[in-house]
């Protein structure tokens, strides 16, 4: 058995690029465009805003630095969960009923825009939709749960409260204590899924460009110019949508959201033994350990499992082996095989777990913060920011409205994050007994 430790960082895709559709057909930007509206970033946020601005009749200008789904769109898990990291009674509190109610209901319905868009454009992406379990590994976090499942109950959400024997027969471990089975929820081939988007949002109009970096972003005569190495477009509204790849486009997001590397490694196929012990329902599944652990099976039979990286831009070989070990302390089983491929990406975390759609300036846009439910979240904020490049507000949503919340002495973040990483970690390691 190798040391993954030992082993070479592959590409950054890993296990996705190698099971993915084929690449979408894209040029690179080497002229120069004036067009109504411009994205930067091919991600899910920026594809679906491409896309929907594409089909209400206006023909979108996309600029990707690489190629669409290159940063954590196409390296994610590829949960496709539905809600946000708060719960209803948290929505309630912080914004009053109205507006929690609507932000309840916005984002209990980012998963069907998903599954929705998958089938009407017939995305080949390994979709499943049979529900995804958030696993509890203590009695305070089970509480937690317990109290989450009675609010979506309450408001009609097809949720069910797992009790230890139960979720150990899904799962094949009996670590947890028990969990919540989301059925609105599922899980995707996230780099297929992100390139469908890319060709559904072609087909649809969109004009997408890959290798294309936009090195600089001025205001001209009531527009926006946006330059790349061969080319450049000028439009009226323009949409940042690279979430935690924003590189230095815009001052005002610079601290208004943390990048933190998440990591994943998988297996071959498993044996038909192992298939039938480990995951045995398929069902994705995520803990709330320090780690932020996730993990499921593929359509070829593979284990997957990934967890929440450093908060610095070096790779870290040391956190691949710390997943591995929890891998096997799940499932000791999986102490026999080797971890054939590793990879990693950034998300971008925001200091109040809510995402944002914010004017910076007249005509200027950003989407970010996905939090850790990209898949699904960011694709219903693209076609919120689409709605917002065409004129139409949505003022009923704190997200629409907000503006960013700044991490304060964000100049400290590594020190800070990293102390507050370990106290969290000494804290539940005494919360397991």
């Amino acid at each position: 058995m190798n040391d993954m430790s030992e082993a070479p960082m592959p590409s950054p895709f890993g296990l996705w690029n190698q099971t993915a559709a084929p690449r979408p057909s894209f040029s690179e930007l080497q002229d120069h465009f004036s067009a109504e509206t411009a994205i930067v970033g091919g991600g899910y946020c920026g594809l679906s805003a491409a896309l929907h601005l594409a089909e209400s009749g206006t023909q979108p200008v996309l600029l990707e630095a690489e190629e669409p789904g290159f940063g954590a769109s196409g390296r994610n898990g590829g949960q496709v969960i539905a809600g946000l990291k708060l719960d209803p009674g948290e929505m309630i509190t912080k914004f009053g009923r109205e507006r929690g109610e609507a932000l309840h209901r916005f984002s209990a319905g980012t998963a069907d825009l998903v599954f929705s868009l998958i089938e009407r454009f017939q995305i080949q992406c390994e979709a499943h939709r049979d529900g995804w379990i958030q696993a509890a590994y203590s009695p305070k976090v089970l509480a937690g749960i317990e109290r989450r499942a009675g609010e979506l109950s309450e408001r009609g959400e097809n949720v069910e409260l797992l009790g230890k024997g139960r979720l150990a027969d899904l799962l094949g471990t009996d670590f947890y204590r028990g969990g919540l089975l989301d059925r609105r929820s599922g899980m995707v081939q996230p780099f297929s899924y992100a390139r469908g988007l890319a060709r559904a949002a072609a087909a649809s109009g969109a004009m997408l460009f890959g290798n294309s970096r936009v090195r600089r972003l001025t205001r001209e005569e009531g527009h926006w110019r946006l330059e790349t190495a061969k080319g450049s477009v000028t439009a009226k509204e323009v949409l940042l949508a690279t979430n935690a790849y924003l590189g230095d486009l815009h001052p005002a997001l610079k601290t208004a959201m943390i990048p933190v590397a998440s990591y994943q490694i998988a297996t071959d196929p498993l044996s038909p033994e192992l298939d039938r012990a480990i995951l045995p329902a398929r069902l994705p599944v995520s803990d709330l350990m320090q780690l932020g652990v996730y993990f499921r099976r593929d359509d070829e039979g593979r284990f997957i499992i990934g967890g929440r990286g450093s908060f610095t831009e070096r790779e870290r070989p040391d956190l691949f082996d710390r997943i591995r070990r929890h891998a096997r302390t799940l499932f000791p089983a999986l102490r026999a095989i080797n971890f054939s491929a590793r990879w990693g990406g950034k998300l971008a975390l925001t200091f109040d777990h809510l995402p944002r759609l914010v004017t910076l300036e007249p005509g200027l846009h950003a989407a970010y913060g996905c939090n850790g439910r990209g898949v699904a979240l960011q694709t219903l904020m693209g076609k919120l920011a689409a709605d917002r490049l065409r004129g139409l507000r949505h003022d009923d949503l704190p997200i629409a409205t907000l503006p960013p919340a700044h991490y304060p002495f964000h100049s400290l973040r590594l020190p800070a994050m990293i102390a507050i990483s370990n106290i969290r970690s000494l804290r539940r390691i005494f919360a397991r007994d």
